[in-house]
């Protein structure tokens, strides 16, 4: 889905904003600094994740002397059919959600529909900050990806939490025995889809990689968060007195990390920052491009503040590559000629420009 509608009512400085996005092509988001570009895209976000990518906690997020923030947009599906979202989170109380005039309790089925993907000046986190990172990454693409993630994730989760209460506790080996099996069951299913996941992204990845960075022969190297070549059985029981004295799990999904390598060594101890930022982009469309072949849903990108460190040829890749993914992209900018003036003329892509200043938004004239 793409958003056709969006409407947005004291959210940070923005009192009130609304603008009719094009669903395919590219929208600019203009305007000085502190005028409220990155808030736009924030409630974007938060319209699709019911989280900001800026703040915790969502008192923040309500323009000052107001109670709540209401954010209402029209979806529209690939059949053209205009499925109305809406999010109302007040000072006090519960965050509301409706979608298709219907309460929806969690934004888990929203976020199915709606999936975005930011890049903005903490992407490089990916490379740069633990696994964590890069486990979310792997798992934002399986949600889509495949039906039975969720469900395993969940039953993995609540496993290896028992498991380590029985551990935390000192609880008996019988007891750990019946998390441990269940542990291991769902680990391998969770494991399995992990790497099937892996092996779909690398030749996208290598490709896009190939185009922004001139450099081949990259690969991603999926690491279990186990020794591949034992059986995760075998290296719990091998690890049940060291999990016992330190009280948790050592090893599992939970420990699972994903690497892009060259020649065996690491991109990160050789790319520049810039260089990075790129990659990390190729990974992201290279997701953008999975998730179109495969459901119906088409990703929403959201690019804050084109990488800093990407020189001229670079960002005009960079804007090239997003305007052919034939998907809804919204990019900020101070001046719409530093998206506009980087546009391929040989490929044809449309293009607002919606201008930001003070937290009031207009559209402007290509």
């Amino acid at each position: 889905m793409a958003i056709s509608a969006l409407k947005i009512t004291d959210f940070r400085n923005l009192a009130f904003a609304e603008l009719a996005p094009y669903t395919r092509g590219l929208n600019v988001i203009c305007g000085p600094n502190g005028s409220g570009k990155t808030s736009l895209l924030e409630a974007i976000h938060y319209l699709g994740l019911g989280r900001s990518f800026r703040s915790s906690t969502a008192s923040r997020l309500i323009r000052h002397g107001s109670a709540k923030f209401s954010l209402f947009s029209q979806l529209i599906n690939d059949k053209n059919a205009l499925i109305p979202v809406g999010i109302e989170r007040p000072l006090q109380g519960e965050m509301r959600l409706r979608m298709a005039e219907k309460d929806v309790a969690n934004m888990t089925e929203l976020a199915y529909f709606l999936p975005i993907r930011l890049i903005n000046s903490q992407s490089h986190h990916l490379f740069e900050s633990g696994p964590l990172f890069r486990r979310k990454y792997l798992d934002w693409g399986l949600f889509y990806r495949s039906t039975d993630f969720l469900s395993c994730w969940r039953y993995f989760v609540r496993a290896l939490k028992q498991r380590n209460a029985v551990l935390k506790n000192k609880g008996s080996k019988q007891e750990l025995s019946v998390w441990t099996n269940e542990l291991v069951k769902y680990s391998l299913e969770f494991d399995r889809l992990r790497a099937a996941y892996v092996q779909e992204l690398t030749p996208k990845v290598t490709a896009l990689a190939a185009d922004l960075l001139s450099i081949p022969g990259l690969s991603l190297d999926y690491y279990p968060g186990w020794d591949k070549t034992r059986d995760l059985e075998a290296v719990l029981a091998d690890s049940c007195a060291d999990d016992y004295r330190f009280g948790y799990t050592q090893a599992g999904p939970h420990r699972a990390d994903l690497d892009a390598t060259i020649g065996g060594v690491s991109v990160k101890h050789f790319l520049s920052r810039g260089q990075q930022k790129l990659l990390i982009c190729a990974m992201m469309l290279a997701q953008g491009m999975t998730l179109g072949e495969q459901v119906s849903n088409e990703l929403i990108y959201l690019v804050d503040d084109l990488p800093s460190e990407l020189d001229l040829p670079n960002k005009q890749k960079l804007i090239s590559l997003l305007s052919q993914q034939q998907a809804q992209v919204f990019i900020t900018a101070i001046e719409h000629n530093d998206i506009c003036g980087f546009m391929n003329e040989e490929i044809p892509v449309p293009l607002k420009v919606f201008h930001v200043e003070h937290g009031v938004v207009s559209e402007r004239q290509v």
